[in-house]
């Protein structure tokens, strides 16, 4: 901190002779002075500054940029070069993956500047929200973007902005063998478009952790983000999109291996230690996998999909940096709630007089459970306002509070373990007692705790609150925050069928709504196909399972081989989806049958076919 100081002042005394400057950066910022009361330092290995600048433009917002001094940034430059050749390709074919392209310049040797983006934050933070283990939690990114888009419209768009970028970051960063992935460097925008930054490892040149690779899975995409897309734990229709967009994305930079294999070997004698041969060229090389046709590419990527969110080594990775970032933690940094997204004081408030838990009601979304409506009234006279908190917002308040303060000035938190299958009604009716007692002993503890920025941030009424029933203190029938979601009945399939040099073509893509089981859990399903006529039953064939889910995803080819075109006029395709049950029968969750002659196989034919019982289905 220090050092920093004294090198602001330099800075200082620059510009006291010079007057303006233009940042190398980019020729267009000019600026004046140095906001010395806005800049800091990063805590990672190459500590990067953080400065901020005065624009020359009286209107315009102070210039922010990051300079880092012990890094090679000409291949932080050339990645963002060819992620940006990328972009460009995806939007000439039509499709914009919202990436976000930040400037990066190299001034000198090992040093140079970087553009901060603004409204954004790094997972990592996000994560620590929920603690130190937030790394293996699902929630934290949903709760932080709801937080961020309070209305549903602002929330879905910021959904859809992650579902794109999220899905080319990782087509980038597995093109590319981006390494040393973790959750410090890869950051979203409120706004919901996700990037990643400092590209200190690439083509494949993993950091080791003894003789283990640190970057096991082939790129970064764990649980929390699949929840963001899926809207909840469970797979659903949104990320059977996901998964075409990263296959679209993939295949579209395929078509353009020879683009990239000779930009970057025209940097093979630049003196870039981690691209100086043919070996790194040929990383590149076999993760475009040239010779392999769009439908296996699309089978080979969802099968690396897979493989990433099913690595526990990511989030392992993300949990050690977690630990290894808490050391440099600053002593100044103020613990906040998770789910509020400003912190309000007893002066912007105005002071509480009394809080009282009127009641609960019982939650089917954002997830099951129950809501604790909480009558607050303020000294302001007839200012009364209702909030609507569940059980781990009131668990995360008491511990952040006692980050704060020693536990004797405190009430006690009620215990979150139940002895017993007690009903879940009786348990939210004791808590909401518990509770009480908890909130009144908060609101008349010491006054260092009854007016801190904690308490009057958490009974401060957030976006839902005002859209929710608190408004009234009668219960609401139906309300858009907590209503139960409807459930779809049937199933549709998603199939591509094409037909070439006598091979039929069958690429089982997704399957959406299938019911569940009849004890209520969801299915194993399985696809199965046959080419009608078969007495002998020989041409059957299967996909691999998927388990407990509606809405699975498979993007894999079945392949009848030997049939003449004058055969497929007399062909019917007869397609069941069955859920595998271990030593019981497997159960029929639907079936189609195509005929061949409907179709023109001239070229290849894609769409959802609905599954019901033994019926002809139609495109």
């Amino acid at each position: 901190q220090s050092i920093l100081r004294e090198g602001l002042e330099d800075v200082k005394q620059f510009f006291k002779a010079h007057g303006s400057c233009r940042l190398p950066l980019s020729p267009s910022l000019l600026v004046k002075g140095i906001v010395a009361r806005d800049c800091s330092y990063f805590n990672s290995n190459a500590v990067p500054l953080k400065l901020s600048f005065q624009n020359v433009d009286p209107l315009g917002e102070n210039i922010r940029v990051i300079f880092k001094c012990g890094d090679d940034l000409r291949q932080d430059m050339l990645t963002l070069q060819m992620i940006r050749i990328m972009n460009k390709i995806w939007v000439q074919e039509g499709l914009d993956m919202r990436m976000v392209i930040f400037r990066c310049f190299s001034t000198g040797r090992g040093r140079g500047m970087v553009e901060m983006i603004p409204n954004a934050e790094t997972l990592r933070k996000i994560q620590v929200e929920h603690g130190v283990t937030g790394s293996f939690k699902d929630r934290p990114l949903a709760d932080w973007l709801q937080k961020h888009n309070p209305e549903e419209d602002e929330y879905e768009k910021a959904v859809e902005n992650f579902i794109y970028s999220c899905a080319g970051c990782c087509v980038a960063t597995y093109v590319l063998g981006i390494c040393d992935r973790h959750n410090d460097n890869i950051m979203l925008k409120t706004t919901g478009h996700m990037f990643h930054i400092d590209f200190g490892r690439f083509l494949g040149h993993a950091q080791m952790f003894g003789n283990i690779k640190r970057d096991r899975a082939p790129f970064v995409f764990t649980s929390d983000m699949a929840y963001v897309i899926n809207g909840g734990d469970k797979p659903s229709s949104r990320f059977h999109d996901f998964v075409d967009l990263c296959c679209q994305a993939y295949n579209l930079i395929r078509k353009h291996t020879h683009l990239f294999l000779n930009l970057l070997g025209l940097m093979l004698s630049c003196g870039i230690p981690e691209l100086s041969d043919l070996e790194d060229l040929k990383y590149v090389y076999d993760a475009l996998r040239p010779q392999d046709s769009d439908a296996d590419a699309t089978t080979y990527f969802t099968r690396l999909i897979e493989s990433s969110l099913g690595s526990v080594a990511t989030k392992l990775n993300f949990f050690i940096h977690n630990l290894a970032q808490m050391k440099f933690t600053g002593s100044d940094a103020r613990p906040t709630l998770s789910f509020a997204p400003r912190t309000h004081t007893i002066k912007t408030c105005g002071r509480i007089r009394d809080v009282f838990l009127c009641r609960h009601e019982r939650v089917f979304n954002p997830s099951k459970g129950y809501i604790y409506v909480v009558k607050v009234q303020r000294e302001s006279p007839s200012e009364v306002t209702f909030v609507q908190r569940t059980f781990e917002e009131f668990q995360e308040l008491h511990n952040k509070l006692r980050l704060l303060f020693p536990s004797s000035l405190l009430p006690s938190f009620p215990s979150r373990f139940v002895i017993g299958r007690s009903r879940g009604e009786a348990v939210a009716e004791r808590r909401k007692e518990e509770l009480n007692g908890y909130i009144w002993h908060l609101i008349h503890a010491a006054p260092e705790v009854a007016e801190c920025d904690l308490i009057y941030t958490f009974f401060h009424p957030l976006p839902r609150d005002e859209k929710a029933a608190g408004t009234n203190p009668t219960p609401k029938a139906a309300d858009s925050t907590w209503a139960r979601p409807l459930g779809k009945v049937g199933g549709e399939v998603k199939l591509s069928i094409s037909y070439k040099n006598n091979k039929l073509f069958i690429m089982v893509m997704h399957i959406r709504g299938l019911p569940p089981l009849q004890d209520g859990n969801d299915p194993d399903p399985y696809v199965k196909t046959y080419l009608l006529p078969d007495p002998q039953k020989t041409t059957k064939r299967k996909t691999k399972v998927a388990r407990k889910t509606c809405n699975p995803t498979y993007n894999e080819m079945l392949v009848y081989d030997g049939i003449p075109r004058g055969d497929l006029q007399q062909r019917e395709l007869r397609l069941s989806v069955l859920s595998e049950e271990g030593f019981w029968e497997n159960i029929l969750l639907g079936e189609v049958g195509i005929r061949l002659r409907d179709l023109d196989l001239a070229q290849e034919k894609m769409g959802w076919f609905a599954l019901g019982s033994r019926s002809h289905g139609t495109l």
